[in-house]
């Protein structure tokens, strides 16, 4: 019995099948959530009107956190400052290795912050990055060394669970050809935040299940590689009333006047014409607005910039007319994108409630390190609300494969019943 043309006839199913599923658009029908979600910029992506829904803002940390650093941590997150549900806001931090104290990242986590990170070193992975000559760009290995280690560092000097460690950031904001995507999805990161767009396209968070329009990404690289089950939480730059100028992040002033003093009340007005334009109901419409903040940066320059970010904050959670907004951390908000609620159903919305332990950020923190038992304690415990919020598994056969396995065991069939009735004994 002859084999090459049955062989054949599967080898040329295969890559058509393949070539099909190349650059399949991204639409409503393939793509749904909570499992994928397609880029949408200036454009409500939720069946609620815009009026409906709440803006999110993001305030992310990044940097080295120690006790040179912390004093404006505890500024931003007093607990007098609490969300229209009553609970506490929240934030998320980047942690790297660098004069970390890891007992001031688990203070954070039991304050119901999230922890995230960045990689190890926080080195940029990039050659001449700021007009330095001595980098060496990062290689494959590097960045899969740089992940795993930082990601240990977490789970061993902070005792937080690997499955709480969720958000990743490419150190500097510099990407290079994709390679940290890899890494985090084989470690089952939820998502990713470091792209950078263009202050006229707000594009709401997505999944990088099906390729997107980069034009308007400022550090993307020309790649159509997928990643599924991956989401993006992209950042945007920052613009100054009445001028082209943008900037790249909050604590980049390149865009302020340089004929003026940076007052607060200069610096104020700047975040509040920039939350503005993502709560336009017309240009952002309620996207969410991600504020990246440096903590160096802020420890180094408390006296205008801290105080202006304050009393933006302050304003906002106060005033009867912003009643939406919720600062919230990434994890929480990915859990809203994954599960719309409108607004008079946040209150009770599982992923922005809070418990009944007191937020306490003023204890200093012990020279001792937890024992052996309770470090197993901690790494093997788990609870309802874990368990309900760590929804990565629930997308195990999102990538169509028993789709294509079965189209592909039909035509097999039908080959094979082609093949005996016009081949076999000719």
């Amino acid at each position: 019995m002859n084999f090459f043309p049955l062989i054949f006839s599967l080898l040329f199913l295969l890559i058509l099948t393949s070539v099909i599923c190349i650059d399949k658009p991204c639409t409503k029908k393939n793509c749904q959530l909570p499992h994928c979600q397609c880029a949408i910029s200036n454009k409500n992506p939720t069946s609620f009107n815009n009026t409906d829904i709440p803006q999110l803002v993001l305030l992310t940390f990044v940097g080295n956190l120690n006790k040179h650093t912390f004093e404006p941590v505890r500024s931003i997150l007093n607990p007098i400052f609490r969300n229209p549900n009553q609970c506490p806001i929240s934030s998320t931090f980047f942690v790297n290795d660098n004069f970390t104290d890891y007992c001031l990242v688990q203070r954070l986590f039991d304050n119901h912050n999230e922890i995230a990170m960045t990689t190890s070193s926080n080195k940029c992975p990039l050659m001449n990055c700021y007009d330095e000559n001595n980098w060496n760009r990062w290689g494959e290995n590097n960045w899969k060394r740089e992940i795993r280690q930082q990601r240990i560092n977490l789970i061993e000097k902070s005792s937080i669970h690997r499955s709480h460690i969720k958000g990743f950031r490419v150190p500097h904001l510099q990407i290079d050809d994709n390679r940290h995507f890899e890494p985090i999805r084989n470690l089952h990161f939820h998502y990713d935040s470091s792209m950078l767009f263009k202050s006229s396209k707000y594009i709401w968070p997505f999944t990088l299940d099906y390729s997107f329009n980069q034009i308007d990404c400022i550090n993307c690289n020309e790649s159509s590689k997928t990643i599924e089950t991956l989401w993006q939480f992209p950042l945007h730059e920052w613009a100054y009333p009445n001028t082209t100028t943008t900037c790249r992040t909050f604590s980049d002033f390149t865009c302020l006047p340089e004929d003026e003093l940076h007052t607060v009340d200069l610096l104020y007005d700047f975040i509040k014409y920039n939350f503005d334009r993502h709560s336009s109901l017309t240009l952002g419409r309620r996207s969410p607005f991600v504020i990246e903040l440096d903590l160096f940066w802020l420890s180094e320059h408390r006296d205008q910039r801290l105080e202006a970010l304050i009393r933006f904050i302050d304003y906002i959670l106060n005033s009867d007319d912003h009643r939406y907004v919720y600062f919230v951390s990434i994890e929480q908000a990915l859990e809203w994108l994954k599960y719309p609620r409108n607004l008079t159903e946040l209150e009770d919305f599982w992923a922005f409630s809070c418990s009944e332990i007191t937020y306490e950020y003023d204890i200093d923190c012990a020279d001792t390190k937890p024992t052996d038992e309770e470090k197993t304690k901690q790494l093997t415990s788990t609870n309802t609300t874990e368990q309900y919020i760590d929804l990565q598994a629930e997308r195990l056969f999102r990538s169509d494969i028993v789709l294509y396995s079965v189209w592909t065991f039909i035509l097999l069939i039908l080959t094979v019943l082609f093949y005996d009735k016009y081949f076999v004994n000719k």
